[in-house]
């Protein structure tokens, strides 16, 4: 959120620039929904927000095409919302052209709270009615690898390096 005050203190009156701000890092939704389920963001990766509030839905979309036809492993915020309930499914469809039906997806719901739940699932049969606002979809790129340890525990990870 350090944007939004940034753009307010910007765009304000002259006193907030005598504001003391300080931005502290802290981890990301996309960072706490990787680590659930491994490293599928190990590699370069490509965040959007579908939210077509702020920007027209045609930037989404370019950009969207853009990052799945680079093979990016994608980390989607806002990917539903009550007023929003198709461009999820847009979503998937745009990534599909360039992905194969097995490419992994993670929905993470939230994430750190007591109803967190974690959705292991591929392209193929990914159900964009499963997410609302506090969820993240991660999906895997083209190298994105899944694996299940000796205890049942499913994890997913994108290698640091393509195969030459």
């Amino acid at each position: 959120m350090a944007t939004a005050v940034l753009e307010c203190v910007d765009q304000g009156p002259a006193a907030w620039l005598s504001l003391d701000i300080r931005i502290i890092p802290g981890l990301s939704a996309m960072q706490a929904a990787a680590s659930r389920v491994g490293a599928p963001l190990g590699h370069d990766f490509y965040v959007i927000s579908l939210s077509d509030r702020l920007k027209p839905w045609e930037i989404v979309t370019k950009r969207l095409e853009a990052a799945a036809c680079a093979d990016f492993a994608l980390a989607i915020y806002n990917p539903i919302s009550s007023e929003r309930l198709w461009q999820l499914a847009e979503a998937r469809t745009i990534v599909a052209k360039y992905r194969r039906p097995e490419t992994l997806v993670v929905l993470a719901r939230s994430v750190g709270r007591s109803d967190e739940r974690i959705v292991l699932t591929d392209l193929e049969h990914f159900d964009p009615s499963q997410a609302d606002m506090q969820t993240i979809v991660l999906i895997g790129s083209s190298a994105t690898r899944g694996f299940e340890l000796a205890d049942g525990r499913q994890l997913v990870y994108t290698p640091r390096s393509y195969a030459l």
